[in-house]
């Protein structure tokens, strides 16, 4: 028969334990709250698809001329090489139809160089500024996180392609459409997991959704996809979809920033942090 003495000392290492793993927690929950580096990624791509609105028909792929993206390398090639066409026998040969080809081609291309080297920026400000603080960021998380990201958003795009057998679903198949831009939903998915801010892996979940639904749509769609509006204007052009895709980012970066402020502010639960 047990007694109270027993009792008690069969539950004090459970207690014990219990404590360590809410300690443990709690480190954790102020690490992630000292790193709190989400709305620099959310604010800084959220000014480079700012900046990239006055070219969105070619950074974003959603113009004419980049329907299939083959037509960018294609096309900056013939322009190159001074190659002109004959439509019909007979026809002179057109030699400036591929005029201004390449640089819709580098529009379109350089954002394949420019996000990458940007996030790898931000990936090297972020393991220097934990480092400062007594955080090192370990690459093994990250990478796992990041591809575990790119996986969820791989899937549900390709269940949202095959689940619903819809025109622009098919279309967007075959004309084999790419944007570099599905690296900054990834991105956000993957630090907003590792940071458990659910802030930024809602950002980066909904730019490459409302990416996806901007280069489905058949060509001559406003800015809602589904929409083909008579007299097309200004916010039905890719430089409005360009803007609400930056929005989405900057508006996340601000909410958050607000976050991390009110974290820091004296007096709150986490105000032992370190404000950015």
């Amino acid at each position: 028969m047990e007694t109270p003495s027993s009792i008690g000392a069969g539950s004090e290492p459970e207690a014990r334990a219990a404590g360590l793993l809410a300690a443990t927690e709690g480190l954790r929950a102020s690490t992630r709250a000292q790193m709190n580096g989400s709305w620099v990624s959310l604010v800084g791509f959220g000014l480079l698809a700012l900046a990239a609105a006055p070219i969105a028909r070619y950074a974003f792929n959603f113009g004419a001329h980049g329907r299939s993206i083959n037509s960018y390398p294609a096309f900056a090639y013939a322009e190159l090489t001074g190659l002109c066409v004959v439509h019909e026998p007979g026809t002179p040969c057109l030699k400036g139809e591929f005029d201004g080809a390449f640089l819709r081609f580098v529009g379109w291309g350089v954002w394949f160089a420019l996000l990458p080297l940007a996030w790898f920026v931000f990936a090297r400000w972020y393991r220097l500024r934990g480092e400062a603080r007594g955080v090192v960021p370990r690459r093994g998380v990250w990478l796992s996180t990041t591809a575990i990201a790119g996986v969820v958003i791989t899937g549900a795009l390709l269940c949202l392609l095959f689940a619903r057998r819809q025109p622009w679903e098919v279309v967007l198949l075959e004309n084999s459409y790419a944007s570099p831009w599905y690296l900054v939903g990834i991105g956000l998915l993957a630090l907003g997991a590792a940071e458990r801010n659910w802030t930024a892996a809602a950002a980066g979940i909904a730019h490459a959704l409302l990416l996806t639904a901007y280069l489905g749509a058949s060509w001559g769609t406003g800015w809602l996809p589904w929409q083909h509006p008579a007299h097309p204007g200004w916010t039905d052009g890719p430089q409005a979809k360009a803007v609400l895709l930056a929005t989405v980012l900057l508006a996340a970066g601000l909410v958050e920033r607000a976050a991390a402020r009110r974290r820091a502010a004296p007096g709150s639960a986490d105000a032992g942090t370190v404000a950015p």
